[in-house]
């Protein structure tokens, strides 16, 4: 009983607060791009690349696909009868 009275003073409360009216943005940039410029507390904004492991600031823009590395496995050459590595690559 008591959360069915708590729930109705809740909504009587919204109920008579005051709505405002919502702006939406114009269809067309234009309007948004003026306000930009003459508004002096909006800064430009660039993109920064980090590790997402540890946080750590790599570089300027996109992370994207800067640096391609091409990992191969090793291959190694090893003994067939004691198994001991001789060397790494083919044998």
């Amino acid at each position: 009983m008591r959360k069915i009275t708590l729930t109705l003073c809740i909504l009587a409360g919204l109920g008579g607060a005051p709505v405002q009216e919502a702006s939406a943005a114009p269809a067309s940039g234009a309007p948004v791009a003026d306000m930009l410029k003459s508004n002096p507390l909006v800064e430009q904004a660039r993109l920064f690349c980090y590790n997402r492991y540890s946080g750590r600031f790599l570089h300027w823009g996109s992370c994207g696909r800067r640096h391609v590395y091409y990992r191969h496995p090793r291959v190694y050459c090893y003994n067939r009868y004691t198994g001991r590595f001789l060397h790494w690559g083919h044998c």
